[in-house]
C-alpha cells in the first residue's frame, strides 16, 4: 500500500508542476534547516506584556529542534516562566540548578556540582526535543540576570550552538541589552493590530544602537494575530517598516491560545508553514561556510 501511495504522489507531481516545485522548495528548506550552523543566539524581543514573545520563541525553538535536535537551547530571561509554560513537557525548572552548577548561584547543598554535557542535558531536557534553561511558572527564583547571561552564553554555546532567547519586555532591565549585544539574529514581535506597526517602529529605534550589525541585516519582524475574523487579511506593510526587514504575520491558531504548552502536531498547517519560513530566513546566513 505504501508503494502505491508513493507512486500516486510521484504521478501527481509529474502532472502538476506546481506540486513538483512545492516539493522541491520544502526539500530545500529542510536541508537548510538541517545544515550545520555556526554557534549563535537569536534574541526574541518586543514591547509590553502579551505580545507573543514567548509564543514565537517557543515556536522557533520547536522548528529548529526538529532539524537540529538537542543542539538547540531555549533560554528564558524574563519573569513569569512563559517560555517554560510553552515548551516544558514535565514539571520543574532548570534555572536554579544549572546556574548553581555554573558557579553563578549557590547550590542547595552549598557545593558546586560537576558540570558536563551529560549532566547539563539531564537538567535541561524539559522539552520534547530542545533543551530549556528556564524557571517554572510560580518559581521564586529570579530570572537570568545580565551578568549571568554572559557566562551562560559563553559556557553553554560549547554544547548547544543554537540558542533562542526569550527576553523581558523592552524596559530598563539590564538583561535586555546584555542579550541584544550578543545576539546574532533578532526577532521583533508585536500584535497584529492597529498599533502593531507603530510598536515595531519603537522596537527598532530602541534596539538598533545595541546591535553588533545593522538591524536590516539580522532582523526579522513578526505580527501575531490574536483573534479570528472573517475576511481578515495580513496587515499591510506601512511606510515606517523598512522594506529590507522581512515581516511575517502569524495567523490566528486556536492551538496558540492561552499560555499552555505548544505541540507541533497540534498547530494549524499555515502556522507550521510560516514558522518554518521564519526559521529558514533566520538560519540562511548562519550556516558554516
Amino acid at each position: 500500500m505504501t508503494e502505491y501511495r508513493q507512486i500516486g504522489r510521484t504521478l501527481a507531481r509529474a502532472l502538476d508542476p506546481r506540486l513538483t516545485a512545492l516539493a522541491r522548495a520544502e526539500r530545500q528548506r529542510a536541508e537548510l534547516l538541517s545544515a550545520r550552523l555556526r554557534p549563535g543566539a537569536i534574541a526574541v524581543v518586543g514591547p509590553g506584556a502579551g505580545t507573543g514573545r514567548s509564543t514565537v520563541a517557543a515556536l522557533l525553538t520547536s522548528a529548529f529542534a526538529r532539524h537540529q535536535g538537542a543542539g538547540v537551547l531555549a533560554v528564558d530571561t524574563g519573569q513569569g516562566g512563559g517560555l517554560h509554560a510553552r515548551l516544558a513537557i514535565r514539571p520543574g525548572g532548570s534555572l536554579q540548578v544549572v546556574l548553581a552548577g555554573l558557579g553563578l548561584r549557590d547550590s542547595a547543598a552549598g557545593r558546586r556540582p560537576a558540570v558536563g554535557h551529560r549532566w547539563l542535558r539531564e537538567q535541561l531536557a524539559l522539552a520534547e526535543r530542545a533543551m530549556v534553561l528556564a524557571a517554572a511558572p510560580g518559581d521564586a527564583d529570579p530570572p537570568v540576570g545580565a551578568a549571568e547571561y554572559g557566562v551562560v552564553a559563553t559556557t553553554l554555546s560549547r554544547w548547544f550552538p543554537l540558542r533562542v532567547v526569550d527576553t523581558p519586555a523592552l524596559t530598563e532591565d539590564p538583561v535586555v541589552p546584555a542579550v541584544l549585544t550578543r545576539a546574532d539574529r533578532v526577532v521583533l514581535v508585536a500584535s497584529d493590530d492597529a498599533r502593531g506597526p507603530e510598536s515595531l517602529a519603537g522596537c527598532r529605534s530602541w534596539i538598533s544602537p545595541l546591535l553588533r550589525e545593522p538591524l536590516r541585516r539580522i532582523g526579522v519582524q513578526v505580527l501575531v494575530r490574536r483573534e479570528p475574523g472573517p475576511g481578515v487579511t495580513a496587515a499591510p506593510r506601512p511606510p515606517t517598516v523598512p522594506a529590507e526587514i522581512a515581516t511575517h504575520v502569524l495567523p490566528f491558531d486556536p492551538a496558540l491560545r492561552g499560555g499552555g504548552a505548544l505541540r507541533w502536531p497540534d498547530l494549524a498547517p499555515d502556522t507550521r508553514e510560516i514558522v518554518l519560513e521564519m526559521a529558514a530566513q533566520i538560519v540562511r546566513d548562519m550556516r558554516l561556510k
